[in-house]
């Protein structure tokens, strides 16, 4: 659909009954509390410093909890998708989230050995191809909304779909995926940009870890159309980057684009290094770490990390968006495994304390444990009173990152690259 129809979406309207639902439940006890955990934390001095040494965390029982959390949302759905958290209850799944919780619930079954996890990844697949519209593309926001399809969205359930087929072998995947992947392709803008399905008609940027998903899929498929279309927004979101990294059109609102989040920078920033990666364009990637290496030096030394930035990377916002520190704590697990720098990985380590002391503060009753907020404070301007699925995604994603960086850096890994290397020696990161 149109740019047009995108534009009708009755957002105000919306936004004004949730706001007076959240200010109504602020009342209920458990929210209360919540409230009244995050306004202590906001007054005392970094409470989240070496957060996960000093509690008797473990990156183990953190992700423990996080996946538990996922798997709540995905039973109390109970469509097969996976919702959100909010003061009011839980949503309807989100087809665009539940897309790309796939790969991480398939990463962790390989790493944990948990077959239920498998089977949880399968059904969320099973319920994309349900949900999935005749033209192909995936609808914004919540099941049963009667929304439009979006190219941001389904480039996230293609990731999924196209995981869970090279998981199984089933064609039907596949096959969903392709379906989707051509009609993002047939809606793509002659610059490389998507307005015609994008989300308000915007161009923005940050579709490049959309683009990401088609060129994942064109390296199992040998697709060009694909390839093609994820290069050309990469090179579109590449002429909207300055020379110290920022990324103009970099939001998900208009008068968002002067200050983005720290979600939707690191979106761009994955979305770059994954195509690269994928299509081995080593320009894309550069672009990319340009950005993290400039986020990664607005990290404070407790792992907070500032929810927007201005074009000069001046903090624009007092309140911390966690989906953003999450993603860009992966971000910089990636590079440590290509560069091997150490301070990339302790930056990364540093984020997981202030994740874990969140996830702990706003840990009360079932529907929260081992979720992670939107913001902290959690009535902070980024989906506030909420727990969004996509930042415990993130968070799952991450740990997994710091654990596998830390890994590859052990006395054992060392010897044994070493060996492979046939140089009989320990080589340094």
């Amino acid at each position: 659909m149109g740019s047009s129809g995108i534009a009708q979406i009755p957002i105000t309207r919306r936004n004004l009954r949730n706001l007076a639902l959240m200010t109504l439940t602020t009342m209920w006890p458990p929210n209360t509390l919540v409230l009244s955990r995050n306004a202590i934390a906001v007054r005392r001095r970094e409470p989240w410093d070496n957060y996960v040494e000093r509690s008797g965390a473990t990156l183990e029982t953190l992700a423990d909890r996080a996946l538990a959390w996922i798997c709540r949302s995905q039973d109390r759905v109970a469509s097969g998708g996976v919702g959100d958290f909010q003061f009011q209850g839980w949503t309807p799944g989100y087809p665009e989230v539940t897309g790309y919780i796939i790969p991480t619930f398939w990463d962790y079954h390989r790493l944990l050995g948990r077959d239920e996890l498998a089977q949880r990844a399968i059904r969320m697949a099973d319920w994309e191809l349900r949900v999935q519209k005749p033209a192909g593309g995936f609808e914004s926001l919540y099941e049963g909304e009667g929304r439009p399809p979006v190219v941001f969205n389904t480039g996230q359930v293609i990731r999924g779909l196209t995981r869970t087929y090279e998981e199984t072998g089933e064609g039907r995947y596949l096959e969903a995926a392709v379906r989707a992947a051509d009609w993002m392709v047939a809606n793509q803008d002659p610059d490389g940009s998507w307005t015609r399905a994008g989300y308000l008609g915007m161009k923005r940027t940050y579709d490049v870890y959309a683009a990401a998903g088609l060129a994942k899929l064109s390296t199992v498929t040998a697709n060009d159309d694909h390839a093609r279309a994820a290069t050309a927004n990469c090179e579109f979101a590449l002429r909207h980057q300055l020379g110290n990294g920022w990324f103009d059109l970099c939001d998900n609102t208009p008068g968002g684009n002067a200050t983005p989040s720290t979600h939707t920078l690191c979106y761009t920033i994955d979305g770059l290094i994954e195509t690269g990666e994928a299509l081995g364009e080593h320009g894309f990637i550069v672009g990319g770490q340009r950005a993290a290496r400039a986020l990664m030096d607005r990290v404070e030394q407790g792992g907070r990390l500032p929810g927007r930035f201005d074009r000069y990377w001046q903090p624009a916002s007092r309140s911390v968006v966690l989906t953003g520190s999450a993603q860009l704590g992966l971000i910089l697990t990636r590079l440590y495994r290509r560069e091997g720098e150490r301070r990339l990985l302790q930056t990364a380590r540093s984020l997981v304390d202030f994740l874990a002391f969140s996830q702990r503060l706003n840990g009360i009753g079932r529907n929260r444990r081992g979720g992670i907020a939107g913001s902290f404070p959690i009535w902070g301007r980024y989906v506030p009173l909420k727990h969004p699925s996509w930042a415990t995604k993130f968070f799952l994603d991450h740990l997994l990152g710091v654990r596998m960086a830390f890994e590859s850096t052990s006395p054992a890994s060392a010897a044994a690259a070493a060996a492979d290397r046939g140089d009989g020696g320990v080589g340094s990161s």
